[in-house]
Order: structure tokens, then sequence, then C-alpha cells
């Protein structure tokens, strides 16, 4: 416990302390009826990332893309792949002040060692990430583009969706996935309060416009 908590170490008790952090929050939302990672994947900019399943080429001219694209993104949730670093990130820097304090006697800095484990972190997670990756579905018909989420019917869950101000909504796709997403009135003065049903017309960028549902047919 002395070792854990010393200052050297404070980088790494910090991730992995973070990391069960998102395990117990992911817990709960679940339970409650929303995934931790749905509502974490709104808040990210979206990046256009194609990995090869295979080789692992990437089809993305940015360099964070081609960046996401190593590290697996697009191919496994990329919640999953923050708690892997977290996980990873905290034992290698463990790991490496326990091999430099038995050598040298003392230990790296905090932010040189932080700097090492980061960087011999991230193979790991791209290894490790490859092999969730081959786990998880690939069959096309079980993916589900935000573009075709339009025409879909949602459900709002928490606040009121009013023009500029987005509310959580929700809605389950043809495989049974729910899905979380922010959604706003397409026209000015319009309204939505929670468990009212709207119909998706439009994304527009991390959100999406709705109107008013007014045909219960739609909602079978």
């Amino acid at each position: 416990m002395t070792f854990i908590l010393e200052p050297h170490n404070l980088p790494f008790t910090i991730a992995l302390c973070i990391m069960l952090g998102i395990a117990l929050l992911e817990g709960i939302t679940t339970v409650l009826g929303f995934g931790l990672s749905n509502l974490f994947g709104h808040f990210l900019p979206d990046v256009d990332v194609q990995a090869d399943a295979d080789t692992g080429d990437v089809g993305s001219n940015s360099s964070l893309g081609k960046l996401f694209g190593w590290l697996n993104v697009g191919r496994v949730p990329i919640m999953i792949l923050f708690v892997i670093f977290l996980t990873i990130f905290g034992l290698t820097g463990y790991a490496l002040q326990g091999v430099t304090l038995e050598i040298l006697g003392t230990m790296l800095p905090a932010l040189l060692a932080a700097l090492v484990a980061f960087f011999l972190s991230l193979p790991m997670v791209r290894v490790l990430g490859r092999s969730i990756g081959k786990l998880m579905p690939t069959d096309e018909t079980e993916v589900i583009s935000e573009d075709t989420f339009i025409g879909r019917i949602a459900t709002i869950t928490l606040g009121t969706a009013k023009k500029g101000r987005p509310a959580r909504a929700k809605f389950k796709d043809n495989y049974g996935t729910t899905h979380l997403i922010m959604v706003e009135p397409e026209e000015e003065g319009e309204e939505f309060s929670e468990g009212n049903v709207i119909l998706l017309v439009e994304r527009v960028g991390g959100k999406f416009l709705a109107v008013r549902n007014t045909n219960p047919l739609l909602e079978k």
C-alpha cells in the first residue's frame, strides 16, 4: 500500500481509480436504463475512421483519425479502449517504478515515469483492442449508422427539449439495441417534455432535430 501511495506513483494510482470509477458508473447507469458508454459517445467529436479488420490500415486523412484507427477505435467502443488504456497505463507504471526502485534504489520522477508508461501502453492497447475487436460482431447487418436514425421514433427520457437546448431521448433499433441520443425541436417555439414521443427528421453534428409524432401507427 505504501508503494501505491508514493507520490512518484500518483499518475498510475489516479488512472486506476478513474478506471474503477468508470466501471462503477457503467454498472449504475446500465441499471438505470442507459449505458455510460452511450452517453460518453455523444460528447466525443465525430472521427471518420475505417480500419481494415486484418491489416489495420486506416482510411482517414487526419492525424487524429489515423491514431484512432491504429488503436482500433471504430472496431471497439472507445469507452472499452479507454478503460483498457487506464488499466494498462496504471499497471505498467507500477511495474516500471518497481523495477527502477529495485535496480537504482529510487523511483523515476512521476512525470517521466508517466511519459514512459504512456508510450509503452499504446502498443498494448492496440494489440488487446484488436483481439477484442475480433470477438465483436462483424456482420454489417448488425451495424447501424447514426445517419439511419432519421425516421426513427424516440421518447424523451430526461429534460425538456427546446430549440438550441437539446434533451436526452432513447429508442430501440431493429436489433433490440437501445440508443441514447440528444434531440431538440426542428421548429422554433416547440418543446418536448419527458415521455413525449418524437420523430427524428435530421442529424446535426452530435444531435438530432425532431418533430412531435402525430401518427400512433409509427410507434408499433
